[in-house]
């Protein structure tokens, strides 16, 4: 093995988490195909970890109470942490951790290169977080939460739900943990008309595809951490839920199709199955798409 001083950890490779973590997460992103953002629930027995260091970004929340000692570049802490508590530790700096029963925590990864994009972006240089013991920090862990949710449901959102969660998740990170805190740019007035229809045509053209919300921001000519800011002042909601808004509402005309299928029909709509299909159109119009066929 190497030397513990040099062990560099990408927690999302399993045989590399298994190094510090030797239990397995209950929930992990793994299946799920999202490029800069990781996420790994665990529910872990008392355990030290030797001194490594995490090739991510990477937040850690508690979800349960327990002693922790933690070293973070030769920082040390011995505290008691407790449901919602919040660590924060850069990437490629040296950390070791012990907990004295089961702990019972979230952890978000957050590849460097996607954060470092997102400040280039605001400041137009790179800037470093800064580590954080214990905090409390009510928009990461709503944030943390809804991506939990996701794994919980299979991954059916899509990749448009998961950027997006990263990019708000980057700049929260870069407004309050950074070294240099980036100037975020107001628009009162949102998405000039022209911009906006572009990205409302681009979406309702794309319904039943897998929307990459770096393809819709670059379309326009904006950062993704814009495009999601300007989209939700323009229209009220966020990207991924007009999408789905739209996709519900395609799928109400093709149910007048007696000929398609409801599966056939969640699909032409970018939904993952009957299933998915069924649970937001209830969500949403009150009613399951059989009924509203009946009717």
């Amino acid at each position: 093995m190497t030397d513990s001083k040099q062990l560099l950890v990408n927690l999302i490779k399993q045989e590399e988490s298994l190094q510090i973590l030797p239990q397995a997460p209950l929930l992990s992103s793994q299946q799920a195909r999202w490029d800069s953002i990781g996420m790994f629930y665990y529910r872990h027995p008392a355990h030290s970890t030797t001194e490594h260091y995490l090739t991510h970004h990477v937040i850690a929340i508690a979800y349960n109470q327990f002693h922790l000692k933690v070293r973070k570049d030769g920082k040390s802490r011995n505290q008691l942490v407790d449901n919602g508590v919040i660590q924060l530790t850069p990437a490629h700096l040296s950390q070791c951790l012990g907990w004295d029963r089961e702990g019972e925590f979230l952890i978000l990864t957050l590849c460097p290169k996607f954060v470092e994009k997102v400040a280039y972006e605001s400041v137009k240089r790179n800037v470093e977080l800064i580590p954080q013991f214990s905090i409390i920090d009510p928009i990461i862990q709503h944030t943390a939460e809804a991506l939990k949710a996701e794994i919980e449901e299979g991954c059916k959102t899509g990749r448009l739900f998961s950027e997006s969660a990263a990019t708000m998740l980057a700049v929260r990170l870069l407004q309050v943990y950074a070294t240099c805190k980036p100037l975020i740019k107001t628009y009162p007035d949102g998405f000039a008309k022209n911009k906006l229809q572009v990205a409302i045509d681009y979406i309702n053209t794309h319904l039943d595809q897998d929307i990459k919300l770096a393809d819709i921001a670059e379309l326009v000519g904006v950062s993704q951490y814009y495009f999601c800011h300007l989209f939700k002042q323009s229209v009220s909601i966020t990207p991924h839920k007009y999408l789905t808004q739209q996709r519900i509402e395609r799928a109400k005309l093709l149910l007048k199709n007696q000929e398609l299928s409801i599966a056939e029909i969640a699909q032409e709509c970018g939904f993952t199955d009957q299933s998915h299909l069924t649970k937001h159109f209830k969500r949403l119009v009150g009613i399951t798409p059989k009924a509203m066929r009946s009717q």
